[in-house]
């Protein structure tokens, strides 16, 4: 991870990391470091994103047809290998403006390396935020049918959920719940042992403690290498824990969640800050502003490679 220099004795923010793209390239590095986006996503497959609108064209895998059956001297017929893309564009943007006051920035004084570490933690909070969210909600609008919700598995006998009929998870079924999940991406073909994540609110540690994973030689250290990441598998998920996961209150009256899981080949992902600068002339106060500008944009490209459960956590008496 950069380190930046400390802004203690300089003469003015301009002379600070502010100044320069430092804080941009920090936040960015950051997220691709600490974040679990890129380990849910095909981020490293795509080019650097430096405009909005830009389109990019990702390949299907070829796939061929089943195996046909031969009758002597008879004519053959071909199974054609077609060539498939889709296309990921970059058409999401934000910003974020931040204002200094002049008598702010003379108050820090010696005290700015500890609120620069501040301010350097909520700027990418508030970035990866953004990110989780829309990231998340794009797997939920295109996750397959065959893997999600209350018709999934290749019969279409395993259910995952639905709203106003959840999942109702307990210590005693969690095993299950979670092995229903594993049992849809294997019958979709998708299931590559050790690639496989599952993103899970902090409601299931209180169910996980209770239940049959609970024993003396398991633990949790959550929020290790990779924030959020656990360092214990289950059913062979890689667990990512989030206060991210989508969450409803259903029909049912119930606290539902859409526990998505699956391969990070599944959803291609980008984002950039593409200008990032400091302003200290504004002419409408005593102070600098500190601006940047993002675009970003996600695209499920094999929704068969998510799975998607509609969970709620019953009360534990």
């Amino acid at each position: 991870m950069p380190i930046f220099p400390s802004a203690s004795g300089y003469t003015g923010i301009e002379a600070t990391p502010l100044a320069r793209v430092g804080y941009s390239d920090f936040i960015l590095s950051r997220v691709y470091e600490n974040d679990w986006l890129p380990r849910i996503t095909a981020s490293e497959l795509l080019e650097p994103v430096t405009r909005c609108n830009q389109t990019i064209q990702l390949m299907y895998a070829p796939e061929v047809g089943p195996l046909r059956s031969y009758q002597k001297n008879q004519q053959l017929v071909p199974n054609t290998v077609s060539t498939q893309a889709r296309c990921l564009s970059i058409c999401y943007m934000g910003y974020q403006d931040i204002k200094f006051d002049s008598t702010d920035i003379k108050m820090a004084c010696e005290r700015w390396p500890s609120y620069e570490e501040k301010l350097l933690e909520s700027m990418y909070q508030s970035y990866v935020s953004t990110m989780r969210t829309f990231v998340l909600g794009r797997m939920m609008a295109e996750v397959s049918p065959r893997t999600s919700l209350d018709l999934a598995g290749m019969n279409q006998d395993v259910n995952l959920g639905k709203p106003g009929q959840p999942v109702h998870v307990t210590p005693q079924n969690l095993p299950k719940v979670l092995a229903d999940l594993q049992r849809v991406l294997i019958e979709s073909k998708r299931w590559v042992e050790g690639e496989m994540f599952i993103i899970v609110p902090p409601q299931l540690r209180t169910y996980l403690a209770l239940s049959n994973y609970s024993n003396s030689e398991w633990s949790c250290n959550c929020g290790g290498i990779v924030s959020g990441m656990w360092d214990h598998p289950l059913m062979g998920f890689t667990v990512i824990e989030s206060i991210h996961v989508p969450v409803v209150r259903d029909k049912s009256g119930n606290l539902c969640f859409f526990i998505l899981a699956g391969h990070k080949e599944a959803t291609a992902y980008a984002s950039n800050i593409l200008e990032a600068r400091l302003n200290t002339s504004d002419p409408n106060s005593f102070g600098v502003r500190y601006q940047y500008l993002v675009a970003w944009g996600a695209e499920v490209i094999y929704p068969d490679a998510l799975a998607m459960g509609y969970w709620t956590f019953d009360p534990i008496n």
